[in-house]
């Protein structure tokens, strides 16, 4: 079985090289982690949910997240960094929205 860690390495491109730099590990230790020879430390899971927008799930559970629950994360993760953006008034607006479309 390949690891989730390997698929979503190769579906973004990246090498295990600047995978392992972004996370703060060796090659090496990327190299056991995708293997499965050695458990992922939490602060390994941390990154790698980040670097590649999924859930803690993916990776404790080795499971590729599905279509709809990646794309719906992205546009939260967006919706979130954008909703910083707006000025009192406009974010009254949104969470009101929010409300009455959560009641509908």
């Amino acid at each position: 079985m390949e690891s989730v860690i390997k698929a979503l390495r190769e579906k973004n491109r990246y090498t295990q090289v600047k995978l392992a730099q972004e996370l703060g590990i060796s090659r090496q230790a990327l190299i056991k982690y995708e293997s499965m020879e050695q458990e992922l430390p939490v602060n390994v899971i941390r990154g790698l949910s980040k670097i590649f927008s999924v859930s803690y799930e993916c990776f404790i559970d080795n499971t590729l997240p599905s279509p709809d629950s990646a794309e719906d994360e992205a546009m939260l993760k967006q919706l979130a960094r954008d909703f910083t953006k707006l000025n009192a008034s406009e974010k009254k607006a949104v969470l009101e929205m929010t409300r009455i479309m959560a009641n509908a």
